[in-house]
């Protein structure tokens, strides 16, 4: 019999900064006589978390059930059974580890191994068609695993930027740290903000032992760490932000420990990296740090609010559940940066299928997205116009003159409610920056994409096709380039150079699953014959990118002692098909509904694919 375990293991730098346990080893040893197992696997694990010696580990090896190593996210995969001996008794959980994550530097000579248990977990393992399975994640305190990072040598800044004034994350600003040392400021690292602001700096711990003299003992090495201050500067070199020496000396900042968390604040709003038209995100998913450059999928699944709590890794993108496109994010100034002139904007794609050809993003390859807000004169009460803010939308069409048309009503009637400002991107795909708009030109959402006019999706099933076989003709995503141009309105001219910048791929697929689900005993001429021994269960689950898939089964005949059967189902591409052929003979009269319920690793940008799930009822008369 075969049992599964999965899991996914991350550390805390902070409560805000988690980091999953990359390439890591993780070890399942047996109870060992000495041990009370029904107390260690009710125990939490912080208070069962301990760092082992070489003694230690050694004394436990003929326990080993086996092992195995993490994946860039953190995940891990166990598969147990008679090679083990392992039948679902209680396992302890291990980790071991011959460096950390992130850590830049390995000396020489390199620090030795090192392992510690968390804790010991007995499973509540799940039947399924083959065996049973059961999953387990877990996040070590930051009181645990930060001195364990520091035990290589291994230390990190993890941070956050924000607007002092309104506190909005910025974007795209390069963050470096420097330790405070006696005759100068060593540089400790630097990293670039992400969609949400945040950044990570990591160094090693000699970064900051500075000696006076060559060959030299470090004077006054501080035992608990650097004197960091921060310097927070565009993409296009503008300081935001240069903490001078004496922050670093604060008792906030002095000695910082082995992982330190700050938050960082500038007085000047700055949308966008410097006053350069930039192209930064797929609704919350950075375009160079959250989607990768060979496959066009996201890279990580986030733990709850860091950065998002949705997609990857291996999420493709779609329209979403009502169609409505992808949020293209980013900043284009009212002015060009080098000659002044008033902005325009686009996006364009480009299909594989037509290579070298760019299709602007217009009319129906839009939806309507808030861009920003501009002020104007509005009779909101009757008595005469105020000074209100109206909205700017960018959409495929719709647009309103400029100036807003003023109602026509009896003069001390009120206007009604600001309509918004529509602004319809010209035949090739241009949009005008409205120069009265707020906060420098427009910051966030540029434009939302249909993509499924590139990539559409439709029907799935086809001739031939049928549940319990695999689809004919699977269906397959794109994977696109975006353009991002940015210019003076008419053109570049006076040494006004056209801007921007690409997402060289993102794979888009609108497709849906293919779920099938169909009753053998339904079809034929045996439909009217009532069920006795066999009911026969044909399904198919497909997609490119499935997430999971699974066939199960309810009734309220479980209150008369009926249990619902181990059915198939599992988790990434491409599903999966067949008949499964549970055994009635022994199930009570009642009413039964068979469900396929599927999910595909598919993202908007802001919202998951929620999942579908197709349904058959039947009767067993006794």
């Amino acid at each position: 019999m075969s049992y599964v375990f999965r899991g996914s293991l991350c550390g805390y730098i902070c409560t805000e900064c988690p980091e999953p346990l990359t390439n890591v080893t993780v070890r399942l040893y047996r109870s060992r006589p000495d041990q009370d197992v029904t107390v260690l696997a009710v125990a939490n694990p912080k208070n069962t978390l301990a760092l082992l010696t070489e003694d230690a580990v050694n004394a436990k090896a003929a326990a080993l059930i086996a092992e195995t190593a993490t994946n860039a996210d953190g995940t891990f995969t166990f598969e147990l059974g008679d090679k083990e001996n392992y039948t679902g008794q209680a396992f302890e959980v291990d980790v071991y580890c011959g460096s950390v994550p992130h850590q830049i530097v390995v000396p020489n000579p390199p620090p030795p191994p090192r392992q510690f248990s968390i804790t010991t977990l007995q499973p509540m393992w799940k039947p399924t068609e083959t065996g049973f399975v059961w999953g387990w994640n877990y996040c070590i305190p930051e009181t645990f695993w930060c001195p364990f990072r520091g035990l290589f040598g291994a230390r990190v800044i993890c941070g956050l930027v924000t607007t002092c004034d309104t506190q909005t994350p910025l974007a795209g600003v390069t963050v470096t740290a420097f330790d405070a040392d006696l005759l100068s400021d060593d540089p400790l690292g630097s990293g670039t903000t992400d969609a949400n602001g945040k950044f990570r700096i990591d160094y090693f711990h000699n970064s900051f032992l500075q000696a006076l003299l060559p060959g030299l003992v470090p004077l006054f090495p501080h035992a608990a760490g650097a004197d960091v201050h921060f310097r927070v500067e565009t993409a296009g070199g503008i300081v935001l932000l240069d903490e001078p020496h004496s922050r670093g000396r604060q008792p906030d900042r002095d000695g910082v420990g082995v992982c330190f968390c700050v938050e960082l604040c500038v007085d000047e709003q700055q949308p966008g990296p410097s006053t350069y038209p930039w192209f930064t995100n797929v609704g919350d998913f950075n375009i160079y740090s959250d989607i990768d450059a060979t496959t066009g999928k996201t890279k990580w699944a986030a733990p709850v609010g860091f950065p998002t709590a949705h997609g990857g890794p291996n999420f493709g993108f779609y329209d979403g559940i009502n169609g409505y496109g992808l949020k293209l994010i980013g900043f284009c100034p009212k002015t060009h940066p080098v000659g002044g002139q008033p902005m325009r904007y686009r996006f364009l794609y480009e299909h594989p299928a037509n290579p070298g050809v760019k299709v602007p993003l217009t009319g129906s390859r839009i939806s309507a997205v808030e861009v920003g807000s501009r002020p104007i004169m509005w009779n909101l009460f009757g008595p005469g116009p105020v000074s209100t803010f109206q909205t700017i939308i960018i959409a495929g069409s719709g647009a309103t003159p400029d100036p807003t048309p003023i109602p026509v009503v009896p003069p001390g009637t009120p206007w009604g409610p600001v309509p918004a400002h529509v602004i319809v991107p010209d035949a090739n795909g241009w949009v005008i920056i409205d120069q009265t708009a707020l906060d420098g030109g427009f910051y966030g959402p540029l434009v939302r994409f249909v993509s499924s006019t590139a990539v559409p999706g439709g029907a799935v099933v086809g001739p031939g096709d049928a549940a319990g076989v695999a689809p004919v003709s699977p269906k397959n995503g794109v994977a696109l380039k975006i353009y991002f141009e940015a210019e003076p309105v008419g053109g570049p001219t006076g040494g006004a150079t056209t801007l921007g910048n690409n997402l060289d791929k993102i794979l888009i697929n609108n497709w849906p699953e293919v779920s099938e689900l169909d009753l053998q005993q339904f079809s034929g001429g045996n439909c009217c014959t009532p069920l006795d021994t066999t009911l026969d269960i044909l399904y198919t689950a497909d997609h490119e990118l499935m997430l999971s898939w699974g066939v199960s089964m309810s009734s309220c005949a479980s209150s008369l002692g009926w249990a619902p059967p181990a059915l198939p189902g599992g988790s990434g591409p491409r599903g999966g098909n067949g008949t499964a052929s549970p055994n009635i003979s022994g199930w009570p009269a009642c009413s039964y509904r068979v469900d396929l319920s599927t999910t595909r690793a598919v993202t908007d940008g802001e919202a998951d694919d929620p999942g579908e799930t197709n349904e058959l009822t039947f009767c067993i008369c006794r």
